[in-house]
Formats: structure tokens, sequence, C-alpha cells
């Protein structure tokens, strides 16, 4: 089955290959070289002399950590997809006040919408952004956005977990404070890893929060940190494989290459799903250069397309939430090479000719 999801990801056969290796210990020398050799390589992919935290988890669990290390009452969640909206609900489940600045699905979050509710909502401790939204596949403004946030002087979340490895994250440049990313998504890692980066800032707020839990304690992490290791057992196969991919990113010529990979993937599968005669959900400019979010045809269910795609050998993702019917999505993310996306395509054409 060649995948085409929006994660997990189909990995890259050298990262497998140096995640086979024998473990050692967590506390060994070794880790500790590996450990401080792939948070050197993160800081200088996302572009931050602050923190880099490797977490034993998803994305999600560096979100809750977000919440609990930095949120002392309130949180504005910015929700223009199912991703945005799971924000809100962890905000919600643990026991923070959560506001929404919503917009229709497909549309993107405007700087000019954010500031106006930034300007009536003052009390609000910090503001949640999800860079990409998985779920439709729009990429928000988020340079844009950041200065607005900012400009009200509130701490920032940016869920990367769908745009990291496959499109600029500017840490320090755009002031991020909580950036966080998940192994299984551009990266071409298995799932596992939670990475991301801590601002100052955020350190501080959490050195004063109470009730933030011990697994997700942004200063516990911090003094963990100075000697080059976690505050429990690292899943040392997933950071040998992060470290490994962004070695390979080097040699391949860098970080902006590796965008232009995925800017050129996307595109022609943008384009070839295009002279199927489909249409993309995101509004236009807005669409995200890692997932590609399709209408489905009339009268035809998007999940049937999915099942459809798997009888021809290839697992694209299906729509989430609101839209899981209407659309269905194809991921470029991982190992994906030029050839199986002309192939993927020729399937879909097949598997629609076969629904309509």
């Amino acid at each position: 089955m060649k995948l085409f999801t929006v994660g997990p990801v189909a990995c890259y056969p050298q990262v497998l290959e140096e995640m086979g290796r024998q473990m050692v210990s967590h506390r060994s020398d070794e880790y500790k070289q590996l450990h401080r050799e792939t948070v050197a390589q993160l800081q200088q992919f996302v572009e931050t002399e602050e923190q880099v935290f490797l977490f034993s988890s998803t994305g999600t669990g560096f979100m809750e950590g977000a919440v609990r290390n930095c949120v002392a009452v309130k949180l504005l969640c910015c929700v223009n997809g199912s991703f945005g909206k799971r924000f809100a609900d962890v905000a919600a489940a643990n026991g923070k006040t959560v506001e929404t600045l919503t917009t229709p699905l497909g549309d993107p979050i405007t700087p000019d919408r954010l500031d106006d509710h930034l300007r009536k909502s003052r009390d609000v401790d910090a503001v949640a952004i999800t860079h990409c939204e998985t779920s439709t596949g729009v990429l928000n403004p988020l340079p844009k956005l950041a200065d607005v946030v900012k400009q009200h002087g509130k701490l920032l979340f940016v869920d990367a977990v769908s745009s990291m490895g496959g499109t600029a994250v500017e840490v320090d440049p755009w002031d991020l404070d909580v950036c966080f990313a998940s192994s299984q998504k551009c990266f071409g890692v298995p799932p596992g890893l939670g990475m991301g980066s801590v601002s100052d800032a955020a350190l501080k707020r959490s050195a004063k929060a109470t009730n933030k839990g011990w697994y997700f304690d942004f200063t516990l992490w911090a003094r963990h940190q100075r000697e080059a290791g976690t505050p429990m057992t690292a899943v040392i196969p997933q950071i040998a494989g992060l470290h490994r991919i962004l070695t390979m990113i080097e040699d391949w010529g860098g970080k902006e290459r590796y965008f232009k990979t995925y800017r050129e993937r996307n595109s022609r599968i943008r384009a070839g799903v295009e002279a199927l005669g489909l249409t993309l959900f995101p509004a236009k400019l807005y669409e995200s250069p890692t997932v590609t979010c399709v209408n489905a045809p009339p009268h035809v269910d998007g999940v049937a397309i999915y099942e459809a795609m798997r009888s021809h050998g290839f697992e694209l993702a299906m729509g989430y939430g609101d839209v899981r019917h209407t659309t269905f999505r194809i991921g470029n993310m991982g190992h994906i090479e030029m050839d199986d996306i002309a192939l993927m395509l020729d399937a879909l054409h097949a598997s629609l000719m076969e629904l309509e």
C-alpha cells in the first residue's frame, strides 16, 4: 500500500535503518550526544536560540503542555478546522476558560479579525493558532498573525504539526513562544515524538504556574536539558530517526531545497486533481503545501473515494470532522516519489470512473 496519508506517513528507508539499531541507555554518553546534536539540528531548522524539547508523545502532548504551563485562566483559540478545535478542547479539559475566534471551514484566520478580537478580549493569557489546519488543508498566514498577537503583548502557541518540516517555520523571527510538531508528519519518522520550542517568556510563565502536572512541566524539562537529557525514558529510536532525516536534509542541500521538494510534489498533486475536474476545498492562496483537501464530486461520498483508492493500492486520508463525507485528503508528507504521484493520480481517475 503506497501512503499518501496525512500521518503517520511513509518513512524514509534510511530513517527506519537508523531506528533499527540496538538500544543505549537514555542516561548514557551516547544518548546525550544524540540528544545534544538533535536539539541543535532542530534549533537551526526552525531558526531559534530558545529551548527545544523532545517529548515522548505526539504533538498533542506538547499542546497540553502549553496549556498547563502557560495559561493561568483564559486562552484564545483560533479555530478554522478540527485541530484548532482540539486546542480549545484540550484547554477546556484542563479547566481553562476558552474563547474562540472561528472562521468558516476552508477559510483562513485573518490578521484583521484576530486584531479586532484581541482589542475586545484583553484578558486572555495566550493565543493558540494552528499553522496548517490538517483537516481542511488550509495554511494560516502565521507571520502576520504572530505580529498581531505580539502587538497585543500575548504569548503565542503554534500547532505546526503538519507544517514544520514541509514549509518555513521561523520561531525567533516570528516571535513564537511554544511551537510544536510531531515526528510522523513532514519529517517522515514513525509516531511517538513530539518536538517543539519553548521561549524564555513561556518558561517564566511555567515557573509560576500551579497544577501544571509533571510529565510536561517545562521547567522540569529545562533542568534536564542542561544535562542533555529528559526527565523520563526518551523514545530513543524516534530521536535517532529524526537526527538521521535532519542530517539527510542538509546533505540534500538544506531545508530550502527540502521545502522546494514539498512545493513540487504538492503542485503536481493539485494540478493532477484539477485536471480530473475536481476542485480544492481551501480558499485560494491559502492552500497547504503538505496536504491537499479535495472536494468530492456531487453525489459521491468522500469516504467511498478513500475506500476505492485502497482497492487500487493507495492509502489517502478521509475527510475529517464536518467535511468527512464531502471531501478527501491527499498528503504529500514523508517518503514519496514523483513517479508514485503519477500512479496515484491514475488510480484516482480509475476510482472516480468506478464511482460516478
